[in-house]
């Protein structure tokens, strides 16, 4: 294959976009393969991005109930001892983190999708940053029509 056009990688394969097919390279701890996809056997590349709304609306009810029971101001409905708050406290903001990690990894980490006609049908390259994703699906777009 001649020069690459652009190349992206995954947690799992690694993806370099030649202006006659593509290169997909199986990345890890398990034995690497290689698999050579003609640019008109490719059916299409397509980029995956999950919803962030679940685990964004966990993320600010778990913030909004630490700064409550932090500072409870809520104390007509229900009132904290000073070591019950800094326990419900603290537990809210445990909650926060967790919530938030899978919120920032899907703000910024996508999944592409390549399906062509070969063995294997298709391939989900995981954890592509959401940028490079889209670049690549772009300039297949782009050679593909081409030619």
């Amino acid at each position: 294959m001649p020069a690459k056009e652009f190349s992206c990688s995954g947690i799992n394969y690694s993806v370099t976009l030649h202006a006659d097919g593509m290169t997909i390279e199986k990345t890890g701890l398990s034995k690497s393969k290689s698999y050579e996809l003609p640019l008109g056997r490719i059916n299409s590349v397509i980029v995956q991005r999950k919803s962030m709304v679940p685990f964004a609306t966990l993320t600010i009810l778990a913030a909004i109930a630490a700064v409550v029971s932090k500072y409870n101001p809520l104390w007509f409905v229900i009132s904290f001892s000073p070591e019950n708050s800094s326990t419900a406290c603290s537990v809210a903001l445990i909650a926060t983190a967790l919530c938030a990690i899978p919120t920032i990894s899907r703000a910024f980490f996508v999944n592409v999708f390549v399906s062509w006609d070969g063995r294997p049908k298709s391939f989900l390259v995981r954890f592509v940053l959401g940028s490079r994703g889209r670049w690549l699906a772009r300039r297949f777009q782009r050679i593909s029509a081409g030619s």
